[in-house]
């Protein structure tokens, strides 16, 4: 059993590593992140700074907790925010002029279906432990301040330089 999690966890990690790092350098390119997160290794053209950062903050994670912890604390928050994306798809269609570019069957039953098995999974991991979930939400929240901070610079630069 250890293995298949290991393997699973090995398969999982390529993803998370190759797709996490792309997520903060668009959102430093919008401003939605700190800027520097938005730099480019000159050579291998690679959001060099933003892997260094999900590295670390990886490395404080693994190093203050246990599997156990994490799954409890931290993987299961990532099913509120899967359940938001397929959320987004409801809101992306009843925009005006909206064309998908991939017609997908099932819309919107498949959608909804997964936003409901995405919320049986937070329930249920709150349910089965109240404290590390409530952790792992807060770990969540801890991030609210600085993004509401980092988000509003560009728009207090360009208040600024529309007055001059």
């Amino acid at each position: 059993m250890a293995a298949l999690v290991v393997l699973s966890a090995a398969g999982s990690l390529n993803g998370i590593i190759l797709a996490g790092p792309r997520v903060y350098y668009a959102m430093a390119q919008d401003g939605l992140a700190f800027r520097w997160l938005a730099a480019v290794h000159p050579r291998r053209q690679t959001p060099y700074l933003a892997i260094a950062a999900q590295a670390a903050w990886s490395c404080v994670l693994v190093a203050t907790n246990s599997y156990r912890q994490l799954f409890t604390r931290v993987v299961y928050t990532e099913w509120i925010f899967f359940a938001l994306l397929a959320a987004g798809l409801f809101v992306l269609h009843r925009r005006a002029g909206y064309q998908p570019r991939l017609l997908v069957h099932g819309y919107p039953i498949v959608p909804a279906l997964f936003i409901v098995a995405s919320a049986g999974i937070v329930i249920a991991q709150i349910y089965a432990n109240r404290r590390e979930s409530a952790l792992g939400m807060g770990l969540i929240l801890l991030g609210l301040p600085v993004y509401f901070f980092v988000s509003r610079q560009p728009f207090k630069k360009a208040i600024a330089d529309a007055s001059h």
